[in-house]
């Protein structure tokens, strides 16, 4: 039910089901990631503890109806829990729909991470743009085993694709991955070797030319020859006193 119910929203909405495209250019490698199906039952926590207080609640309700004796009350019961039945249900389809269209795609030189049902958000990077690559985890993900990872850019380095509706963002996030840490160095390391204009992949200082080896023959030449003129102008100066 859910599978046709998820296909029939995603045809009317016209939402990608399938992975996103690779970001076009030449790749070296390129890995197809999706969140840790504990992704999915750590989302699904808090709606179950919702659905469990709701449930509570309209208990109380039902029975404080019924023996009240009220009968119009005792009618209108019936519609409002179903009301509140379908919403249940919504929300729960909700965070399932979000989870299977989640996607990340990490190449040797970009990476683009797609999200979301009803706004389609699809943000792609390339690694010059790479401040900062960080895991997060806080106390319920570290008990499901799992934690996100954070990719920082330069200026809003990420873009929307031009396909879809989503703003510059500055960060992006590949939420419940079981191997964070391994998916973080091999980040890093696809930083390092194509991002080395970025803040981690900047030259060492042993690496760094020097001023002057960064300028041109002529500027040299025309530096050194201004240099001779100030110190001759000095001496003919301090011989004129």
């Amino acid at each position: 039910m859910y599978t046709a119910l998820r296909n029939s929203l995603a045809n009317l909405l016209r939402v990608p089901t399938t992975p996103p495209e690779v970001p076009s250019g030449t790749y070296g490698a390129v890995e197809i990631m999706r969140a840790s199906p504990r992704y999915l039952t750590y989302s699904l926590l808090g709606f179950y503890l919702g659905a469990a207080i709701t449930f509570v609640v309209e208990a109380v309700a039902l029975v404080s109806v019924f023996v009240s004796g009220d009968v119009w009350a005792q009618v209108l019961t019936v519609p409002v829990l179903l009301l509140l039945a379908l919403g249940l249900f919504l929300k729960w389809f909700l965070v399932r729909i979000d989870y299977d269209l989640r996607y990340y795609v990490v190449t040797d030189r970009s990476l683009r991470v797609r999200e979301g049902a009803w706004t389609v958000a699809e943000m792609t990077l390339t690694y010059a743009n790479v401040q900062n690559v960080r895991i997060e985890q806080g106390p319920l993900q570290r008990l499901f085993g799992i934690s996100d990872l954070v990719v920082d850019t330069a200026g809003g380095g990420a873009v929307a694709h031009p396909k879809h509706s989503a703003g510059v963002a500055h960060h992006v996030r590949l939420a419940g991955l079981e191997d964070a840490a391994a998916v973080r160095d091999k980040v890093l390391s696809y930083v390092r070797q194509h991002g080395r204009t970025s803040g981690l992949g900047d030259l060492d200082d042993a690496e760094r030319p020097t001023a002057a080896a960064r300028l041109a023959p002529e500027v040299l030449a025309a530096a050194r020859e201004l240099r001779e003129e100030s110190r001759r102008f000095r001496q003919a100066a301090e011989q004129a006193r």
